[in-house]
């Protein structure tokens, strides 16, 4: 199994490690009346992944999964979950959809835009544009407004092995968006002044500690 971390209740990060210096892979599980997985690791993370996240719920119960952007560890093991969870529906920007559907991965996915809504049930799911790597394509973040935690991919990432799951954290230090990490300044402009609109307690990255930014 993958190491799992309860954040809040109802709220679970999955993490895996690899790679020079300790570079996690983080999933995250939103468990409510409709669960959704946040992004599905890479093929070779599938079994310690799902085994992990079996431990919590059937994954055949869980309604939806959100990808960012198309790249292997937000999707790559996206047929394997499909394999054991048919009616399991991916969530995503239409350039994404646009290359599940080419790779014949998905047919039918659940396009939606920034500042659609997607109600889980008790949460509430908001989605914000992000120029996600390798082209700047048009991505996605997504926000859980009830316990205000951002889902930011491969935004605020950090390196190392044998961290505590949840880290403190400085807002104005942790949420400043790097150059290297949206290289279009306009991109980055227009994404730092959507996440600085919310009210962000928690930032759940896809690598590395949560960040816990509560007073």
């Amino acid at each position: 199994m993958a190491q799992l971390d309860k954040i809040v209740e109802g709220v679970y990060r999955i993490s895996s490690t690899a790679g020079p210096g300790g570079f996690s892979f983080n999933q995250f599980l939103v468990k409510d009346e409709k669960s959704i997985l946040i992004h599905t690791g890479a093929v070779q993370q599938f079994k310690a992944v799902a085994d992990s996240i079996g431990s919590i719920v059937d994954i055949k119960q869980i309604s939806y999964l959100f990808i960012s952007h198309f790249e292997s560890d937000e999707c790559g093991a996206l047929c394997n979950f499909l394999g054991l969870n048919p009616n399991l529906i991916p969530v995503c920007g239409a350039i994404t959809a646009r290359q599940l559907q080419g790779f014949g991965l998905h047919g039918s996915p659940q396009i939606v835009k920034p500042g659609d809504e997607l109600s889980l049930g008790k949460r509430k799911l908001s989605f914000i544009s992000y120029p996600s790597e390798m082209h700047l394509w048009e991505g996605l973040l997504t926000y859980d407004t009830t316990d205000k935690i951002l889902f930011s991919s491969d935004l605020f990432v950090a390196r190392g092995a044998g961290e505590a799951a949840i880290k403190k954290a400085n807002r104005a230090e942790a949420m400043k968006i790097e150059a290297r990490s949206i290289p279009s300044e306009e991109g980055r402009t227009k994404c730092q002044a959507a996440l600085d609109q919310l009210d962000i307690q928690l930032v759940a990255v896809g690598h590395g500690p949560v960040l816990d930014l509560r007073p």
